[in-house]
């Protein structure tokens, strides 16, 4: 028989109520247990097949229902705990902002990240601590096991929020940077009436007249207070020299309306942007000024 027995009797009782369930979904298939749970917080598992070894039947199972219980159960509320004990975030707003990014990482939403598949692998730290400790005849206690054998996926937390904390503050930068700009262009006369910008693999900066700006046109313009490309050529940047013009509209032709870029220059440039597919710059290079 395993006893588990628990400090916190909801969490004894919310996986009884798991275990029960499952064990009642695989009777059918010959899964025979016995759940019990006592009223001082410990829960009893009887493993009665005597068919079927109990490791290779209810121990992958075991051990599977009680790594998906610690994720759900505990994850969120250690990632909190982490990021406001340990990186002194208390704001809760930041907090559950930090969180999201933490919760987006750990599940493989943000995919351009170094080394981020080894967030993918959490489980599988959880699930061996489980099945390598769990025996036909086994007592342990939940908490101490959680802080003593867990602690490679602690230590795998406590990476994943110093890297959503990094996202967060570059989100921030981004977030200020873009509201700088919508005040420069609310606050600044317009230098230049239209500017174009065609999006084929490559930004290319075009006059009103639908001539592509020159380097030196390009360097005429930009404002240096306002480039963030740092280490970029001037021709390769986009968002610094628009903003420079003051542009009193934006015609922007793309196939590609989701690219980052071109959801920042619809931050900052609002109403005064103008979207069109790609194809259609050759009637606008025709049509009269």
């Amino acid at each position: 028989m395993i006893a588990i027995h628990f400090e916190e009797k909801l969490d004894c009782h919310k996986l009884y109520q798991e275990l029960t369930h499952y064990v009642q979904k695989y009777q059918p298939y010959g899964l025979g247990a016995d759940i019990q749970v006592h009223d001082a917080g410990t829960l009893f598992v009887h493993y009665e097949d005597r068919h079927v070894s109990f490791y290779d039947s209810f121990h992958p199972l075991l051990a599977s229902l009680l790594t998906d219980f610690v994720i759900n159960s505990k994850e969120e509320e250690w990632l909190l705990s982490i990021i406001e004990t340990m990186f002194y975030f208390t704001d809760h707003e930041e907090q559950y902002q930090i969180l999201s990014i933490a919760k987006r990482i750990l599940d493989g939403d943000i995919e351009d990240l170094p080394d981020i598949q080894l967030f993918f692998n959490r489980k599988e730290f959880i699930y061996q601590a489980f099945a390598t400790n769990l025996e036909q005849e086994t007592s342990f206690y939940y908490e101490p096991f959680l802080t003593f054998r867990l602690r490679e996926y602690g230590e795998l937390l406590i990476d994943c929020v110093e890297m959503a904390i990094d996202e967060y503050m570059l989100e921030q930068d981004y977030q200020h940077m873009l509201e700088n700009y919508r005040q420069h262009l609310r606050n600044s006369p317009c230098k230049v009436s239209r500017v174009y910008v065609v999006h084929d693999q490559v930004f290319t900066l075009y006059d009103s007249q639908f001539r592509e700006l020159t380097r030196d046109e390009i360097l005429f313009y930009l404002e240096e207070d306002l480039i963030f490309e740092e280490g970029l050529d001037v021709q390769d940047m986009l968002i610094s020299p628009l903003v420079s013009m003051v542009p009193a509209e934006v015609h922007l032709f793309t196939n590609e309306p989701e690219n980052g870029l071109i959801a920042s220059i619809q931050s900052i440039f609002e109403e005064r942007l103008q979207l069109y597919p790609l194809k259609d710059q050759v009637d606008k290079k025709c049509e009269p000024t």
